[in-house]
């Protein structure tokens, strides 16, 4: 069994007519800016690479298989949407690979600025499509991709070697980068990481660029630095929004959903000192940089939305490693009643961090720079002041 559908001609010609459109769209919403990227949209049909998902919740949420005769076409106009796609789902529910977003793909791939010549390490080969733009863009010679999941190099490749392509893709622990076809000029990753990995650090080359999502539980932020000198880089935030899912390691610090889960349930019938507050919890979900400011204020924190019963929903903050935790009953209007606990008063430092977070101004996420020091030191900060947070998020 292929690992991708196979289309007659008659699905050919509406894949091309739904790929066309999208393309458009790209193009018009300003995602895609140059001609290149078109060709090279144009030359990757996504239908290849998601033979089968599930549609996100605001499309239905039914799954759809290309292989189906009776689902065919609705299969393939649904690949051509510009939305993520959903194609490997855990047993809890939870999403472990997904074909991002033909915005979010534009977005980043432009963003890289790699050019002919350049040489690019993908971390999270996934369901191969990015990987598959960037060989037509740059030749397979010059492309690198690793992933985790072993089943997922070996569908990439099945999936690449039908537009000939044959990029190096292996089985790789992303954190530890892949030295053996280091240095590279470009690395980017299509997950997030709380931190910058030092392997990737020292396998770019001098000039080089990494790009990728740097983000905690609640909050982050597209990311580019560029190595300066043997052992420092510096860059900042992008005004872009993405978000990307962990990377999958052994070595990146990522709680499990089954232990998120278990620290929540405990938070929603614990005991501790209450009052209101007029700051709502929908400041990390709105469309501006608190969500980032919040998490860096907080490293570590995880924020989660739970419904108790057929009526109560609480706002849960917690932070692990301090024990520390907060429950803001969201049934108020306006004002809310907030329960907090453990080590610190984590709701009460959330307030601050907002209350800061105004009085300079609600700096935008591309406000902030990022310097990666000699000694590893990683660190955001904000241009014109004396503020300073340090990574991990």
């Amino acid at each position: 069994m292929t690992s991708y559908v196979t289309l007659d001609a008659d699905g050919q010609t509406k894949a091309h007519r739904y790929s066309s459109r999208l393309v458009e769209q790209l193009l018009s919403t300003g995602a895609l800016s140059s001609p290149e990227w078109r060709f090279v949209f144009e030359r990757a049909p996504r239908h290849l690479f998601a033979p089968r998902f599930r549609l996100p919740d605001n499309f239905g949420g039914q799954t759809l298989d290309g292989s189906d005769a009776s689902q065919q076409d609705t299969w393939l106009q649904a690949v051509y949407v510009n939305d993520a796609l959903l194609t490997d789902i855990d047993d809890d529910g939870t999403p472990f690979r997904t074909c991002s977003s033909p915005t979010v793909v534009a977005l980043i791939l432009e963003a890289l600025q790699a050019v002919e010549g350049h040489s690019v390490l993908e971390i999270g080969t996934g369901t191969g499509w990015n990987a598959a733009l960037l060989a037509i863009q740059l030749g397979s010679d010059a492309v690198t991709s690793i992933d985790i999941n072993p089943l997922f190099v070996q569908q990439a490749r099945e999936r690449l070697a039908v537009l000939d392509l044959h990029p190096t893709i292996d089985v790789a622990d992303g954190y530890g980068g892949y030295p053996a076809r280091g240095p590279y000029d470009r690395i980017i990753a299509t997950c997030s990481v709380r931190q910058f990995p030092p392997a990737w650090l020292r396998q770019i080359r001098l000039g080089g660029a990494i790009l990728v999502d740097i983000r905690g539980n609640f909050g982050g932020g597209l990311a580019r630095i560029t190595r300066t000198t043997d052992n420092e880089a510096s860059g900042g935030f992008l005004p872009a929004r993405v978000s990307f899912m962990p990377l999958r390691s052994t070595r990146h610090g990522i709680r499990s959903t089954s232990e998120i889960s278990r620290l929540i349930g405990r938070v929603t019938g614990a005991s501790g000192d209450s009052h209101t507050t007029d700051l709502n919890p929908k400041v990390l979900r709105e469309p501006h940089s608190f969500a980032l400011f919040a998490q860096m204020a907080i490293p570590g924190a995880l924020a989660v939305t739970v419904t108790v019963g057929s009526e109560r929903t609480f706002f849960c903050l917690v932070h692990p490693d301090s024990q520390a935790w907060a429950r803001v009953d969201l049934s108020g209007n306006t004002s809310h009643s907030v329960t907090q606990g453990g080590g610190r008063r984590i709701w009460d430092e959330l307030e601050d961090s907002y209350e800061l977070w105004s009085s300079l101004d609600r700096p935008a996420r591309d406000q902030f720079t990022i310097t990666i020091t000699s000694d590893n030191e990683q660190y955001v900060s904000l241009a014109e002041t004396s503020y300073r947070w340090q990574l991990p998020l």
